[in-house]
């Protein structure tokens, strides 16, 4: 009686996209679409977009009127004027939201399909392990911008057919720009760190307790390094002060945190993001060999 390989095998059909990796980016989003838990953190999340928009609604209509009579009175409220300000509070209070977002859509990316025996169907398929990580990542990436950068294009665009004019599209470009890198700075590697914990944690519960344990420690550490030594520059090892520090040098802020130039927290967050993205490439590719 012949013995047969129990294993899948190989893909024979056609490709559906010319990226591979978009097969896996795809995957999470369907799934992701039909938890009634992850509708919920997005509509959370778009609360705060809503308040914005209304915000700048209110703000360019008494303002190209000088003679409302709340106009100069709104001028002089900094909690409501439409400025870089603004954008970087926008930004750095949706960031906790965006936070539990990608941790609920993350947790269990890889650690779900390892415990499920999915590594053998996707790489079965004409998927290479850079694929897979690329897609993974992507995906958590693309969740994370259109919770922070995208909401602020959409409010860029309204302000400016709202109060049109030079100096509103000046104003904007930098807005967007800092915008934008700032939330590449903190999506980037809450999407590599939440990655990683799945990549070496047997469940997504586990996987969760694991970055908020981690996240907890870190700034413990270094709220206590700060005060025992009298110097706040060590601050810039709890991670997400580190953001906010990259944060307000984008903004141009002038309130500092801690006064250490911004190179140290970009080297932080950099290196961060490289042994992260090295431990989710390990498993993809272990999971690759072993399939």
């Amino acid at each position: 009686m012949p013995v047969y390989e129990q294993t899948y095998r190989n893909y024979e059909g056609g490709l559906r996209h010319q990226f591979r990796w978009w097969i896996v980016v795809e995957q999470e989003f369907r799934v992701l679409s039909r938890s009634r838990i992850f509708k919920f953190l997005v509509l959370l999340a778009g609360l705060h977009v809503i308040f914005r928009v209304l915000q700048v609604v209110g703000y360019d209509v008494i303002v190209q009127d000088p003679n409302h009579p709340m106009a100069p009175l709104l001028k002089q409220v900094e909690v409501i004027v439409v400025n870089a300000r603004m954008f970087f509070e926008f930004v750095r209070l949706q960031t906790p939201l965006m936070f539990i977002t990608l941790l609920y859509a993350g947790s269990g990316m890889i650690c779900n399909d390892i415990r499920n025996n999915l590594m053998e169907i996707y790489f079965s398929k004409p998927l290479r392990w850079y694929d897979y990580v690329l897609g993974k990542v992507l995906a958590l990436i693309l969740l994370g911008l259109s919770l922070t950068a995208l909401p602020v294009i959409l409010v860029l665009v309204q302000h400016n057919l709202l109060l049109p004019g030079a100096q509103t599209l000046s104003d904007s470009l930098f807005w967007g720009g800092a915008a934008m890198g700032y939330s590449l700075a903190v999506v980037i590697p809450t999407a590599l760190c939440i990655l990683a914990c799945s990549a070496v944690m047997p469940g997504q519960n586990y996987a969760a307790i694991t970055v908020f344990m981690l996240l907890i420690a870190n700034s413990t550490m270094a709220g206590l390094l700060a005060g025992a030594l009298r110097d706040r520059d060590y601050l810039v090892l709890s991670f997400p002060l580190a953001l906010d520090r990259l944060g307000q040098e984008l903004f141009q802020e002038t309130r500092l945190l801690f006064e250490l130039r911004w190179e140290w927290p970009l080297l932080y967050v950099g290196a961060t993001c490289l042994l992260a993205l090295a431990i989710i490439m390990w498993r993809a590719r272990r999971a690759e060999v072993a399939a």
